[in-house]
């Protein structure tokens, strides 16, 4: 399962990013926030979707804020998560290849929403290299 989340500043960037995973036919799950509130708190929704990947690490999860870094500070304070902040293609890719991220944070104050359909879609489809040398570091971050 895919699940997403976003706070007011990333909103309107999960709203779109909806549509095109529906049209490309990716499930997903919306934990909020539902309707755009100015008012709401970026913890609130990056906990909703770190607690998901906790109890099941091989799901995966999109958060959406302004910087995208207080979620992923957030979301890395969760057992089994590994979040990674997506701020270009390679990074997102690293990410999925190196440490085999499971959770990715999207600073929408610097994306652009194409960026951000190729940079989620790289990320899905990049595997994990499992290679002995990142199993072990992975090991490592507890």
């Amino acid at each position: 399962m895919l699940y997403l989340a976003a706070d007011h500043n990333g909103f309107g960037a999960k709203e779109k990013i909806k549509i095109f995973l529906q049209k490309n036919k990716i499930a997903y799950q919306d934990l909020g926030n539902k309707k755009f509130q100015s008012q709401d708190d970026y913890p609130d929704f990056a906990k909703k979707v770190a607690q998901k990947i906790s109890q099941n690490p091989q799901h995966q999860g999109l958060l959406f804020c302004g910087s995208g870094q207080g979620m992923v500070m957030l979301a890395n304070r969760y057992k089994n998560v590994r979040a990674a902040l997506a701020y270009s293609l390679a990074a997102a890719k690293h990410s999925r290849q190196d440490e085999d991220s499971n959770v990715l944070s999207l600073p929408v104050w610097d994306l652009s929403p194409k960026q951000i359909e190729k940079i989620i879609m790289l990320w899905l489809s990049t595997p994990f290299s499992g290679l002995t040398r990142h199993c072990r570091r992975i090991r490592k971050l507890g």
